[in-house]
């Protein structure tokens, strides 16, 4: 009987799946520099050989504090882009949605943070040089092992 119940559980046994281990090399460390800066018209965010210059902003239909709307809206600047401290071109940006890879071929490259102040009021008219942008961006720089 014992003979049986061995013989039952050895072939019980071989027929169960046998996981698999693999080994994976350790993958590549990231380092993430930042960059960020409160632009007024004209400045320049300068990162690494590269560079963001907030020009103007070209729309700004933000919901103003003291109203109640449908819509939040949104804002619109317009922004030149430099690499090596050649122009790349200018581009109208509308927040953190703007691929930065799209501009200089790298994927490393992110806009994080997009921030235009002031906030539009009810009781203040903007005036064009009183808006400044502040931009975040980062880098992700993936390291060897």
């Amino acid at each position: 009987m014992i003979f049986l119940i061995s013989l039952v559980t050895a072939l019980y046994c071989s027929c169960l799946p046998v996981p698999e281990i693999t080994l994976q090399e350790n993958p590549p460390k990231q380092e993430v520099i930042q960059y960020s800066s409160r632009l007024c018209e004209g400045d320049r965010l300068q990162f690494g050989n590269k560079a963001i210059q907030f020009k103007k902003v070209v729309s700004d239909s933000r919901c103003p504090k003291g109203t109640t709307c449908i819509w939040a809206g949104e804002v619109k600047v317009l922004v030149e882009f430099f690499e090596n401290g050649q122009s790349l071109g200018e581009e109208v940006i509308n927040g953190a949605s703007f691929n930065l890879a799209q501009i200089f071929g790298k994927k490393s490259w992110n806009l994080n943070g997009f921030q235009v102040s002031p906030y539009p009021s009810i009781h203040y008219k903007i005036e064009p040089e009183e808006y400044s942008l502040s931009l975040n961006i980062s880098e992700t720089i993936a390291e060897e092992n």
